[in-house]
Order: C-alpha cells, then structure tokens, then sequence
C-alpha cells in the first residue's frame, strides 16, 4: 500500500521539482555588503554589468572587475567608474577559471573580500564553484543577482531565454561535480 502511495506521489514530486528549479538555481542571492572588490563575471548580453557598477557608485566597493565584457559596458564603465579593470585572460573560459583566477589576484594584492555578480539562475553553481574554490582561505565571497528584466524565479519557465537557462545550470552543476568534486 505505502508502495501504491509512493507511485501515485511521483508525478506531484516531478511538478513540484519543475516549479521550484528557478527559486533552487537562484536561492543563493545574498544582499550587497561593503567589500574589497565587486567582481562582474563573463557572459553575452547580460544585465550584469549594471548591477556591479550600480554597487560601485553606491558605495559598496571603490573596485569593479569586469570580467570579458562587451564594448558597451566597458565604454560606460570608463566614463563612469573611476579604476574600472578588465579581466580577459581567463583560460578557459569557466566560472571554475573565473574563481580560481580571482582568488589568485586577490591574494596577491591583499584583497579579503568580494561581492560576485552574476544572473540568478547562474547563482547555484557559483555557490558551488566559489565556496569550493575559496574553501580553506581567508577570503569571503558574496554573490549577487543582476536585475534581469527576463527572470522570474517561479514562472522561470514562461521566458525562452531563463527556461535554457536554467536547463543548462542544472547539467552544468552536473558536470563542475562530477569534474571538479570527483576528477572524472
């Protein structure tokens, strides 16, 4: 009988799983605090870049690092963010490489903490990737959402654009677990 129920729940469990991936990709979102660094991580045509510059001129940090920006963003950020730096020899080009290589710089130049920005959905793997990269050090790290027009956490799956999203998160978390967790 206990069974039967178990079968008869599975596809609530599977609907249920479908309607929460987008709040479980982008629950790590923290809230923005005063930092060494603010870092905006690579990636095409995204939102990211206004919301690091915006933390910048708010006061939370004097440092902003673009990571592969496009000519756009880095065009505003010279006129708008005094010291802006770009960062584009990132090989290869992973948010594994992109931690890695921020960890590196900050512990060369003394740095103790930086603020993250990227999409919500790419959220959960930074959490990943970040605490395993920085695991062991001094450094702190807090990761901050964009303000994507085209997010929505529960209705993730209604926007062509966060529905691949979120699908390539789930099977890129996958494969940095399976690679970085267990080197296969």
């Amino acid at each position: 009988m206990l069974g039967l129920f178990g079968l008869l729940c599975l596809p609530e469990l599977g609907l249920l799983a479908f309607f929460t991936a987008g709040a479980v990709v982008s629950f790590p979102a923290e809230q923005p605090r005063p930092v060494d660094l603010v870092v905006v991580v690579g990636g095409a045509d995204t939102d990211r870049y206004e919301r690091g510059r915006d933390l910048v001129l708010a006061g939370y940090s004097k440092r902003l690092v673009l990571i592969e920006p496009n000519d756009g963003d880095i065009k505003d950020a010279v006129r708008r963010v005094p010291g802006v730096q770009v960062w584009d020899d990132f090989e290869p080009r992973t948010s594994w490489a992109e931690a890695n290589n921020v960890r590196a710089r900050m512990q060369a130049e003394g740095l103790r903490s930086v603020m993250v920005v990227s999409d919500p959905p790419h959220l959960l793997r930074l959490r990943y990737t970040w605490g395993s990269i920085f695991r062991g050090s001094e450094l702190s790290y807090t990761l901050i959402a964009s303000d994507a027009p085209w997010w929505s956490t529960w209705r993730w799956w209604q926007h062509p654009r966060a529905a691949a999203f979120v699908d390539s998160e789930f099977l890129k978390l996958g494969y940095y677990v399976v690679q970085y967790r267990f080197g296969f």
